[in-house]
């Protein structure tokens, strides 16, 4: 008798917790897989922000460079164009100073 309880109690076992026990399995399983591929967008995605982020840079740096050259461009325009305006002005002062002088 003792053991028919216990085969009957295995058998309720295995009949009710079994399949869930296996459920559960096929669900972890598949969540295992769902967050495998999560992982892998996710890092796809970190690299291609990556990218971008390094192009982003070097445009910048392009950027940068462009413009230091045009501000040097722009400086060495305004420095001709004093040296321009202020020749006449320099030379007619050293007219005056050598007149000056002989007088």
């Amino acid at each position: 008798m003792a053991e028919n309880i216990i085969s009957e109690l295995r058998q309720i076992l295995q009949d009710v917790i079994a399949p869930d026990l296996k459920s559960l399995g096929m669900k972890m399983d598949g969540l295992q897989r769902q967050f495998e591929l999560s992982q892998k967008a996710t890092e796809a995605q970190l690299e291609a922000f990556r990218t971008e982020q390094t192009a982003f840079r070097s445009e910048m740096n392009a950027f940068r460079a462009e413009m230091r050259a045009e501000f040097q461009a722009q400086r060495n325009m305004l420095q001709n164009e004093v040296l321009r305006e202020t020749s006449p002005i320099r030379e007619r002062l050293a007219s005056l100073e050598a007149h000056s002088a002989q007088s």
